[in-house]
């Protein structure tokens, strides 16, 4: 069996990824539904009930930024389970 060269089939040859090595400043809704393991339906009801995240949208695009998953992340953490989340 014949192994192909990755970037032979996209026809990419000798150019690399531009966004190898860049850090990443907000999550889409699928990325971010994919981290906390949720549907991407369950992100939209809460930002039309404005629970969650706090979101960023340009035109149609709906993004969130990084620094503010991990302060709600942090903020909704708890150690009992007798103790609410949020409000």
């Amino acid at each position: 069996m014949q192994t192909q060269n990755p970037s032979a089939t996209t026809g990419r040859i000798g150019r690399s990824d531009p966004t190898a090595g860049v850090k990443r400043l907000a999550l889409n809704e699928y990325e971010l539904a994919e981290r906390w393991r949720v549907s991407v339906e369950t992100l939209r009801r809460w930002r039309q009930e404005a629970l969650g995240c706090p979101f960023m949208k340009l035109g149609a695009r709906v993004s969130y930024a990084l620094a503010d998953i991990e302060a709600f992340e942090r903020r909704v953490s708890r150690y009992s389970t007798s103790v609410r989340a949020y409000q």
